[in-house]
């Protein structure tokens, strides 16, 4: 039940066939590629007769697809993708037999540029939690992050006593993993072995050895009394690997004999043609560049790539240097292969960082991370010449042996930048042979495909275009029957019995909607929502401002009661352009005159809403912003406010404060000075005029916020007058005086409450 109150239904048909024992369904649903569904069979429940009114077709439809979702009906196997299709990273594939499920790897994402504040991107760990109770059992493929990088949140989402499988390595790395977030779960960590029959859950699994990037990478042979499924993992075809360990070509052979049901197969590099180059290559033209350097030699390329590690240490062997690792994820990647035995170098015969001076350039070969110029990364931060390891110099000779990720092309070339202008010498590009990809080009993509001939084909692993092309090439191996589904979208595949029969055993079944789940790299985890990762951008683009008020009500002093409200204001902002101060007093002429315009017994809330819809309008009629607005009002039950708007009452001021409060706050000020001539108008505002003027210059900038005088020269507007009650504006910035909610709180996220008094300028 749960899992079709979770999924979106499709449209169904159904089709009544006579026979007083059975009935039928099909299902028509629309797909990326044309899927029929093949017609099962349901057997009807003896209920007797019904009670009251008959149950609607609606009801009758509904409860198929209950049963269609979760009983023995419909399709036996089932995919459903949780990340890593249409998108690059974050791998996370729910297969299962009928209602009972795996999970095959769960991978992180990195985010893009504009994901401010945000580590890594999750798949959907609530959506996991919710089908806990139907995943039996979670098996890795290999050890990259975008495989097991999202397991500290998984595992907690899974049920306590489900397990966790994976190759030796692997294992040593995700301990390692689990470890720094504080998960211990020994008991549940599985560790299998290559071509060796495991069971996990409704499947008997084989791990297949193909060849990556990293040691102990394996694709997976699930098997069920209803079919067989290929999941590749990440792969390529390797002739003649650093570890002798080759793609097991042979075992495809044999398992295409036995049949295979449905593959799925990685698509990263399926629009580079040709085939990739081996490792033993790229070891050949380590060689050759480390043994022609005179100077100091540094290398960056992946950490987890053990083999390229072993590379350089028999260059440095050959060339009689040493070998130096600088950043905490290579000791990582390199003490999990020395517990697991895969390691080519003892970490122990390292040279320190610290040591680095007490040897000639001549003598040494750097390996640090900083590939991809991650910002705290070694050789990123050497380049500003801010590591605290090793400094770069004009000898240097740099070996960028990586390929630059998608995304990070422009910070990657602002790094080599920064090295070329020390003078250090770059070797990179793909003629220097320096690296190859873990991922197989089309060529390998192609032979795979014609080996297993499997019945039906799904692409997986990389963006949407590159799911297509991989089916289309897919099928002009012969393969009849391919599709190309999205995360959430559940496929179900039913075995053909006759490979001549031209009927598709692809069914749709829904679609769940899936949620990305972040992380800053601390403790801060959710939803984007939960993260604020929109809101972070919209203040890195509009900026920010925080008004802060403190209000005096009216009060009733000598038999008079006043009609204005009283109060200082004061305004920050961050990520705004102020335009030398202008806009900054722009802001608090706008913020003194709506408040001016709140009736003196409105709720705070209220002021709070007013003054900050007037101050964001005020920004995008200046500069085009949205900024946010933050206001914060205080109400301030004392008879007069902080000192600081007293020792604003030098020269020429129109406070907007009545008579008499205004002669009290004179009268007992210390430093007023020498004596001011006083006199009401006839619109009853007290006028100052101080004998002194050059007590106006000693003023601190504060005070301009409560003297501001007009700048005619500028262009800016007026909205000292565009805002006083009486204005017949029709423009955005007319006159503000929303009613009052009875609940009175604020909208827009603005949740403080805020006010500001009235100021004029009276010129002597």
């Amino acid at each position: 039940m749960a899992a079709s109150t979770s999924l979106s239904l499709c449209p169904y048909i159904l089709c009544r066939k006579a026979g007083p024992r059975n009935r039928y369904i099909s299902c028509s649903v629309g797909s990326p590629t044309p899927i029929s569904t093949r017609r099962t069979k349901v057997p009807r429940k003896s209920s007797g007769r019904l009670d009251g009114a008959r149950k609607s077709m609606e009801d009758s439809v509904q409860r198929k697809m209950e049963q269609f979702y979760e009983g023995t009906a419909g399709p036996p196997l089932r995919v459903l993708p949780i990340g890593g299709l249409g998108e690059i990273g974050m791998n996370c594939m729910l297969v299962g037999h009928y209602d009972r499920y795996i999970l095959i790897d769960a991978g992180v994402m990195f985010p893009d540029y504009d994901e401010l504040g945000v580590q890594k991107i999750i798949p959907d760990t609530t959506f996991i939690k919710k089908w806990s109770h139907k995943i039996e059992a979670v098996v890795i493929t290999h050890g990259h992050e975008d495989h097991i990088g999202a397991l500290p949140w998984v595992i907690p989402a899974l049920d306590p006593h489900t397990p966790i499988y994976a190759s030796s390595f692997t294992m040593e790395l995700i301990k390692k993993r689990l470890k720094e977030n504080g998960i211990c779960v020994p008991s549940r960590l599985k560790v299998f072995k290559i071509r060796r029959r495991f069971k996990a859950g409704p499947f008997e699994i084989e791990p297949l050895r193909v060849t990556h990037s990293i040691p102990d990478c394996c694709g997976l042979v699930l098997r069920c009394a209803d079919g067989t499924i290929l999941h590749t993992g990440d792969w390529k075809i390797d002739e003649s690997p650093l570890d002798g360990k080759t793609f097991d070509r042979q075992f495809l052979e044999e398992l295409s004999k036995e049949g295979v049901t449905l593959m799925m197969s990685d698509s990263t590099n399926v629009l580079s043609p040709g085939r990739t180059i081996s490792e033993s290559a790229v070891a050949d033209a380590l060689l050759r560049h480390i043994s022609g350097a005179k100077g100091r030699i540094i290398t960056t390329q992946f950490a987890s790539n053990i083999h390229r590690l072993g590379s350089i240490k028999a260059a440095a062997d050959v060339t009689g240097r040493k070998l130096v690792f600088i950043g905490m994820s290579l000791r990582t990647y390199l003490d999990a292969a020395w517990k697991d035995g895969k390691a080519p170098i003892d970490p122990s015969t390292l040279v320190k960082a610290e040591d680095i001076d007490a040897y000639a350039p001549k003598d040494l070969i750097i390996v640090t991370t900083g590939s991809q110029a991650e910002p705290r990364a070694a050789l990123n931060l050497a380049s500003y010449g801010s590591s605290h390891s090793f400094k770069l110099n004009k000898e240097d000779v740099i070996l960028y042996s990586a390929k630059v990720i998608p995304g990070n092309e422009s910070r990657v070339m602002k790094m080599l930048n920064r090295i070329s202008e020390i003078g250090s010498t770059i070797v990179i590009g793909k003629n220097e042979g320096l690296h190859t990809s873990g991922h197989g080009y089309r060529g390998e993509l192609e032979e795979v495909l014609q080996i297993v001939k499997p019945q039906h084909f799904l692409p997986i692993h990389g963006e949407l275009l590159f799911l297509k092309e991989h089916e289309l090439l897919g099928k002009s191996t012969g393969i009849r029957h391919t599709t190309v589904i999205k995360n959430g979208e559940m496929l179900g595949v039913s075995h053909l019995r006759n490979r001549r029969v031209l009927s598709n055993g692809f069914s749709s079944l829904g679609k769940e909607n899936l949620q990305l789940m972040y992380s800053d790299g601390d403790k801060a985890f959710g939803t984007s929502t939960e993260l604020c990762v929109d809101e972070r951008l919209r203040i890195a683009s509009d900026g920010i401002i925080v008004v802060s008020m403190e209000i005096l009500r009216p009060q009733k002093i000598d038999g008079m009661v006043e009609n204005t409200l009283k109060g200082k204001i004061k305004i920050t902002t961050r990520c705004l352009w102020l335009d030398k101060g202008k806009l900054l007093d722009t802001l608090h002429k706008a913020a003194h005159a709506t408040l001016s315009s709140c009736p003196v017994n409105c709720p705070l809330a209220h002021m709070e809403r007013t003054v900050s819809e007037v101050l964001r309008k005020t920004v995008r009629k200046y500069s085009g912003k949205r900024p946010e607005v933050i206001a914060i009002a205080l109400e301030n039950p004392a008879g007069v406010l902080s000192d600081e708007l007293n020792e604003n009452l030098s020269g020429n001021y129109n406070a907007g404060f009545r008579l008499p409060t205004l002669r009290k706050v004179v009268d007992g000020h210390p430093r007023r000075g020498p004596p001011n001539k006083m006199k009401v108008e006839d619109d009853g505002i007290l006028h100052l005029e101080n004998a002194s003027e050059q007590s106006l210059l000693d003023d601190d900038a504060e005070a301009e916020r409560f003297l501001p005088v007009e700048d005619t020269s500028t262009s800016i507007p007026d909205y000292t007058e565009r805002l006083t009650p009486n204005t017949d504006d029709s423009d955005e910035l007319e006159e503000h005086e929303p009613e009052v909610k009875s609940d009175g709180t604020a909208s827009n996220g603005d949740d403080s409450e805020m006010t500001g008094s009235s100021t004029k300028v009276v010129k002597a």
